[in-house]
């Protein structure tokens, strides 16, 4: 496994337009649920991962809450998981209802000894080495994404540190894919909201890579001016993070990759 994943890593790497908008746009735009799982699975595997799992507790103001998980784990686990009630201990949904930034799993993640037969038990089913991201969203919400692979040893865990940025960026585009299919259909049907001249340049120019400092000398204001513009349209669009914003301005046609 150790030529995969390096072999894997160099790709990526060589690949100039991997990180950008166009590769993660069949999972935005995926028509159905179907579709949605194997564009994900694609991108996995092109990271170098086998498995693959989104999950999210949603609490709408009214009504019951919503759990809805796009599996790409082996299914056997899955049942295994829900028999057994690993949510009630699992490092990975703990770790995301608490921090906001990824986890790399590694032996410390697991620091209890039912912790430690949980791992041993995910192991025996193929999910050794692996990365979590939880999903910033709104209050109501909470969301992650964890890609993982049999393996169990350092170069595993290495290359698990190298993708988190791409993860990261494929799993704001998932979760909005899913809030279109499953969660708020009717939302995306509504009027876009209106943003100004200057935060749709500020936005076009994030969507293509641009950086806050690049930004700021194209459009001759300051860095603190262009984060002013994206807080304004973060608020807008209702996400928390750039690349929810992103994400969600193109599929209301605000803006083109």
């Amino acid at each position: 496994m150790q030529e995969k994943l390096f072999r894997v890593q160099s790709l990526v790497e060589d690949r100039n337009d991997y990180t950008v908008l166009s590769d993660f746009e069949r999972i935005l735009k995926a028509p159905s649920l179907d579709t949605l799982g194997r564009e994900v699975r694609r991108v996995t595997r092109h990271l170098g991962f086998e498995h693959f799992l989104y999950g999210i507790r949603h609490v709408p103001p009214e009504g019951e809450t919503c759990q809805f998980i796009l599996s790409g784990y082996p299914t056997e686990w899955m049942n295994h998981y829900q028999s057994e009630g690993y949510a009630d201990i699992d490092p990975v949904v703990a770790h995301s209802y608490r921090y906001a930034i990824p986890l790399v799993w590694r032996e410390e993640t697991f620091d209890s000894p039912e912790r430690k037969l949980f791992m041993e038990d995910a192991r025996s089913y193929g999910l050794g080495s692996g990365l979590s991201v939880p999903i910033g969203t709104l209050s109501n919400e909470m969301a992650l994404v964890s890609i993982a692979n049999p393996e169990i040893n350092a170069d595993a865990r290495t290359h698990s540190a190298h993708v988190v940025g791409t993860v990261y960026v494929m799993s704001a585009y998932l979760h909005e894919a899913v809030r279109r299919l499953v969660l708020a259909p009717p939302a995306y049907d509504l009027e876009p909201p209106i943003l100004t001249p200057r935060e749709l340049e500020c936005l076009r120019r994030w969507a293509n890579g641009k950086t806050a400092v690049q930004i700021g000398d194209l459009m001759k204001i300051s860095v603190s001016g262009v984060h002013f513009h994206m807080q304004n349209i973060r608020r807008k669009l209702g996400v928390r993070s750039k690349h929810q914003a992103i994400a969600r301005a193109i599929l209301q046609g605000l803006i083109n990759p």
